[in-house]
């Protein structure tokens, strides 16, 4: 079993590393980091997110740290989680959508263990935020004759390993904490063409950042085996301000023109808070709600009538579990379905970019050592009534989970 699961390891391990972007384009990334990630790519996308109170066993759960708790002893689990999206796009005052971009990436990795009967610990690595655009316009030159096209196209995004540490402090009550590091890279290629005055001018940026951070959570969880049980999950996070390098490059029919000295930058990160509370029952329906609220700094961002400001969300879902009635019980399959409402941290001519999502799914146990999860989400962002360019997406998460019993240590005992 422990070379079969090895084996699984080294699989997905080398997937995730192939696995590229293919065709996605994101206008609102243009600003600030990029997009910043809100969503679950394992088995609560699912159920609308609503994660910060919820506790199964065989997933690992970022929202909230303090859920590790619930893994049996001695066993470790390793997840990955894949998303594919497809989205069309509405101009403001236009009628008709653009082709659809497409994309299918790895998002996220974690192993987590249980080191001892109230002890638990977790890393990996998932996207912060990400930046993907490319859009085309014209302006003209000062002498009001001369019409100059402009190209541009954005990569990159900011990356977050972490590493979390669980421990049940009191019957019933875990306390988590998720320390990271933020770091990775923002690339903008813009291209001035004329050909009636010979321009042909690119300029290559790079904005480089890191940061450290953290993530508080806790969970109060009710006791079992009663017909009703309930669940509180609360949490906080926090990152120092971003801070890192910007580096240009000029270029005019592929020659360097002009390579400016790099220049010291820094950006703030919102604050985050989340509450969630889940109630399920024997039968294997349960219901989960969860709000959230980041506090940002006022930021003017590179775009004219943009900045940061202060958002909120709000998701909620049930779910079906299907379990064996086994001590303990192992879950066969499960179904679920949400709905979300998330604002951006950017506003733009003073006002949110919102994304209204619905989502469905559902999981299946395949072996002891395999389980799998999928969902479907249909949403929109931003509104083109508001004067915003408006997506219309598709997204599809897919997930992935090994499990097995870690041989265990002298300190902590043997699995037998």
């Amino acid at each position: 079993m422990k070379k079969k699961f090895i084996q699984y390891v080294i699989i997905f391990s080398l997937l995730s590393v192939e696995s590229k972007a293919q065709n996605v384009t994101s206008p609102y990334s243009i600003l600030g980091i990029g997009d910043i990630e809100s969503n679950d790519y394992g088995r609560y996308g699912a159920s609308g997110n609503a994660a910060v109170s919820r506790r199964e066993a065989g997933f690992y759960n970022f929202s909230n740290p303090a859920s590790l708790t619930v893994m049996p002893y001695k066993s470790i689990n390793f997840d990955f989680g894949f998303m594919g999206r497809a989205s069309k796009f509405k101009l403001p005052g236009v009628d008709t959508l653009t082709n659809p971009s497409k994309d299918f990436v790895v998002k996220c990795a974690t192993l987590a263990f249980k080191v001892n009967p109230s002890l638990a610990i977790a890393f990996g690595v998932k996207p912060y935020s990400t930046s993907n655009y490319q859009y085309t316009s014209t302006f003209n030159l000062t002498d009001g004759n001369s019409m100059v096209a402009k190209f541009a196209d954005g990569s990159g995004g900011i990356y977050q390993s972490y590493f979390s540490i669980a421990k049940e402090i009191k019957h019933h009550f875990s306390l988590g904490i998720t320390a990271s590091w933020l770091f990775g890279s923002l690339r903008d290629s813009t291209i001035y063409y004329n050909p009636n005055i010979g321009l042909d001018v690119t300029r290559t940026t790079f904005k480089y950042y890191n940061a450290p951070g953290l993530q508080a959570g806790i969970q109060y969880y009710s006791k079992p085996g009663k017909a009703w049980q309930h669940a509180v999950g609360l949490t906080a996070s926090a990152f120092t301000t971003l801070k890192g390098q910007y580096t240009a490059n000029y270029t005019e029919s592929g020659a360097t023109i002009q390579t400016p000295d790099p220049q010291n930058i820094s950006f703030h990160l919102p604050v985050s808070f989340s509450i969630g509370y889940s109630v399920f029952n024997n039968s294997g329906i349960s219901l989960h709600l969860q709000g959230n609220y980041n506090k940002s700094m006022k930021q003017y961002l590179n775009v004219e009538n943009s900045y940061t400001s202060d958002s909120y969300g709000f998701s909620a879902g049930m779910e079906y579990s299907n379990k064996t009635n086994t001590n303990p019980a192992i879950e066969k399959y499960y179904l679920g379905w949400g709905v979300k409402m998330q604002q951006g941290y950017v506003m733009v001519l003073d006002k949110h970019i919102t994304d209204y999502a619905i989502s469905f799914g559902g999981g299946k146990t395949i072996s002891r050592l395999v389980a799998a999860n999928g969902a479907l989400s249909v949403g929109m962002r931003g509104s083109g009534n508001q004067g915003q360019i408006q997506e219309n997406y598709i997204q599809f998460n897919i997930g992935i989970t090994l499990k097995d019993f870690w041989f265990g240590t002298k300190k902590f005992g043997r699995f037998n």
